[in-house]
């Protein structure tokens, strides 16, 4: 008697299910929850876990960026504000009717009753989930099982740039996601095609500094592990760098740093105040620029293009700053009437307790090397704008249209 009332109860159960998934547009909550208990459903096994032959579940996923940070050289990151997008086939949700009905859940602790992809981002930093108003998250389940699941997030993902080309360069920061704990036996990751874009949709970004070039390298791989294979996919922003901003910043300033060292050619070669405190007003200017730039700088061990460029700017202005020394040595250093032209060695290396006696009297005048000193001067004013014009030209050939 009591299996004949187990059976008369299951009949009757049977037929009430049924009948509620037979009405058209009757597909709610409350009927998902039935289907949901009289299947037993387990929330830890993947939809083809029982399937005949054995597949995995293929799982399409599409990322909407909805806006893009700008990479931080000093940090090594970027951040994405995106739409998560995935889509799979689970038959344990098909029910009869018509196919277009749709169930639209954004509740977390009815989500959390289904079975969702493990997804994981391998390069991720920082994450958070956006709660305003609501969370955002949305699950559509359509009759003929297909799922469509939706969140959106904040990601903080690391991105490896090479800055050998800073700042004229262009980077390649990219995504990587992939299943944490089941094997590409259970499920695999697709990007999908579908959808007007290839995997991942932008529109029109703005990026401080930066001009978002495309998305390249969209790749399906496996991860192999210790533990099994993993499916995995990964994807490539190709980010050019605006120059305006450090053409402005950096490298104007810096010019004209080295530009203001050369007043020193057109001065008396005998105005010492004036001659130093220009050298070493732009040598100190151009040192704090210099710092400004590098605080914005992971302190890397290779050589990086600003480094080449500040460098040798800071080479000008010193060299500026040597000749006045050795004009003013030349100005202050004493000549004796009668001397016959002595040569480069013994101007600089020669005693002068040696020489003959300077004659004296109301009408001597003491004589110095002023005409060396203003020849040395007349070169610089063309040979230092020739080499910095030269040290452009191969900069801006080397670095600007490499």
């Amino acid at each position: 008697m009591a299996t004949r009332s187990a059976l008369a109860v299951a009949a009757v159960l049977l037929c009430r299910m049924s009948l509620i998934f037979s009405l058209p547009g009757s597909f709610t909550l409350e009927v998902l929850q039935t289907k949901l208990r009289a299947l037993q459903y387990d929330a830890n096994q993947w939809p083809t876990f029982n399937s005949t032959p054995a597949a995995p579940t293929k799982v399409k996923i599409t990322i909407h960026v909805n806006s893009f940070g700008a990479p931080q050289a000093s940090t090594m990151d970027y951040e994405l504000d995106i739409y998560l997008r995935q889509e799979w086939q689970d038959e344990r949700l098909s029910s009869p009717g018509d196919q277009n009905d749709m169930l639209i859940v954004s509740r977390k602790h009815v989500i959390d009753q289904l079975w969702t992809p493990d997804l994981y981002f391998l390069n991720l930093k920082d994450a958070k989930y956006h709660e305003v108003t609501m969370p955002n998250v949305l699950m559509r389940i359509y009759r003929d099982g297909s799922v469509f699941y939706s969140i959106r997030l904040k990601l903080s993902l690391s991105c490896q740039m090479k800055l050998e080309d800073y700042p004229l360069d262009t980077q390649q920061c990219g995504i990587q996601l992939a299943t944490y704990a089941h094997p590409t036996s259970a499920l695999e990751f697709e990007w999908s095609r579908k959808s007007g874009c290839d995997g991942i949709c932008y529109g029109n970004l703005e990026i401080p500094q930066f001009h978002l070039g495309g998305v390249q390298d969209l790749n399906k791989i496996t991860l192999k592990y210790d533990t099994g294979n993993f499916s995995a996919l990964s994807a490539s922003f190709t980010l050019d760098r605006e120059n305006g901003y450090h053409i402005l910043q950096t490298y104007v300033p810096t010019m004209l740093m080295v530009c203001m060292s050369w007043v020193s050619f057109w001065l008396e070669q005998t105005a010492t105040p004036a001659r130093v405190t220009l050298g070493v007003t732009t040598l100190l200017t151009l040192t704090s620029l210099a710092a400004g730039v590098r605080s914005e700088l992971p302190p890397v061990s290779y050589l990086k293009a600003i480094d080449v460029w500040i460098g040798t700017c800071m080479i000008f202005v010193f060299g500026a700053l040597l000749e006045f020394v050795l004009v003013h040595y030349l100005a202050k250093k004493r000549k004796f009437q009668g001397d016959r032209r002595k040569s480069v060695k013994e101007m600089f290396f020669s005693k002068e307790e040696g020489g003959p006696a300077e004659p004296q009297g109301p009408s001597s005048k003491k004589q110095t090397h002023i005409m060396q000193a203003k020849v040395v001067d007349r070169v610089c004013r063309v040979v230092m704008p020739l080499a910095f014009l030269t040290f452009n030209i191969i900069y801006w050939s080397v670095y600007g249209l490499g």
